[in-house]
C-alpha cells in the first residue's frame, strides 16, 4: 500500500533530527515549586525509533508534551531540523494514551483521520483518499464509515495512529499508546508500529514505563529517573530491523539490557 510520505525506510539512521539541550520544567514557584525535569539532554537521528522509559510519575508525559510544543519548558531548547520548537509544529504529530478522548465520536473514522489535514489546504476528496490509505496501512481497510464507538480499543488506537501518519510529520510522538489495551492487542499494536516505522522510515519517540516494550520497539532506549528527572542512561539495542515477540525477548542481549535498566532505575 502506497502512502504519502516524505520519509525513506531506514533503521540505521545517521542524520541528526531532534536536539534537546538543558530542558528544565517545573510547576509553581518559590517554596511551592515542583521541579519535574532538570537539565535534560536528548539527541534523536532521522528515522530512529527512540523509547524513553522511566517509573510512573517521573515526568515522561511532561517531557513528551514539551517535545511536542504543547508545553513550554522553563529553560532549555528543543529543535527539529535545526528549527527551535516554541509551540505546536507541523513536523510533529502526537498519539496520546487516551485514544477514546482524542477521537471525535460524532465523526467517522475517515473523518477523524482527515480532520487535521484541513489546515494543510487539501480538498475534501484528497483528504478522504489519504485517510483511507492510512487506515488501510494500519489494518483498517474498508472501516472508514464506522464511528469510534463502534470499534474496539485496539481499533480506535489504530485510527489514532493512522491520523498521525496521514499528517505526514517528521516525528511521531507516542505517549504510552498501548497502556489501555489487553496484552495480545498490545503485542499486535507494537508489531504494527514496528512495521510502519520500518516501511515508512518515520522517526518515532515513544514514552513508556514498560521496560520490555521500550527495548522491543526501539533502536535506542533513553532511561530517565531521579527527582527532578534527567537522563541516567542511553542504550543502543542493536536487535536489527526484524523483531519477534518471542525470539527477540529471548535474546540474551535483551535480558542483559533489561537488567541494566532495572539497575539504573533502582539506583536512582
Amino acid at each position: 500500500m502506497s502512502l504519502q510520505t516524505a520519509h525513506s525506510p531506514a533503521r540505521r539512521a545517521t542524520e541528526q533530527l531532534m536536539q534537546v539541550r538543558g530542558l528544565t520544567m517545573s510547576y509553581g514557584s518559590g517554596a511551592a515549586e515542583n521541579k519535574i525535569l532538570q537539565d535534560l539532554d536528548l539527541d534523536v537521528r532521522a528515522g530512529e525509533f527512540v523509547s524513553i522509559v522511566g517509573p510512573s510519575g517521573v515526568g515522561k508525559t511532561t517531557l513528551l508534551r514539551c517535545l511536542s510544543g504543547l508545553l513550554a519548558p522553563k529553560a532549555g531548547t528543543i529543535s527539529v531540523g535545526g528549527q527551535q520548537i516554541t509551540g505546536p509544529h507541523p513536523d510533529l504529530a502526537v498519539v496520546f494514551q487516551d485514544y477514546s478522548r482524542s477521537l471525535l465520536p460524532w465523526m467517522s473514522t475517515r473523518e477523524n483521520v482527515a480532520f487535521p489535514l484541513q489546515g494543510k489546504g487539501m480538498g475534501k476528496a484528497e483528504r478522504n483518499a489519504l485517510a483511507d490509505r492510512n487506515l488501510a496501512a494500519v489494518g483498517l481497510a474498508g472501516q472508514g464509515d464506522k464511528y469510534p464507538w463502534e470499534m474496539s480499543g485496539g481499533m480506535q488506537q489504530r485510527v489514532a495512529i493512522a491520523r498521525a501518519l496521514a499528517y505526514n510529520a517528521k516525528v511521531l510522538l507516542m505517549d504510552e499508546p498501548f497502556a489501555s489495551v489487553d496484552a495480545q492487542t498490545r503485542f499486535d499494536l507494537e508489531d504494527l508500529v514496528i512495521d510502519l516505522h520500518t516501511n515508512l522510515g518515520v522517526t518515532v519517540i515513544l514514552v513508556t514505563h514498560d521496560i520490555d516494550e521500550a527495548l522491543y520497539l526501539a533502536d535506542k532506549v533513553v532511561v530517565i529517573a531521579e527527582k527532578p528527572a534527567t537522563v541516567v542512561d542511553v542504550i543502543e539495542t542493536n536487535f536489527g530491523e526484524v523483531r519477534d515477540q518471542v525470539e527477540t525477548k529471548a535474546d540474551p542481549r535483551f535480558a542483559e539490557a533489561r537488567a541494566r535498566i532495572l539497575h539504573r532505575l533502582r539506583d536512582h
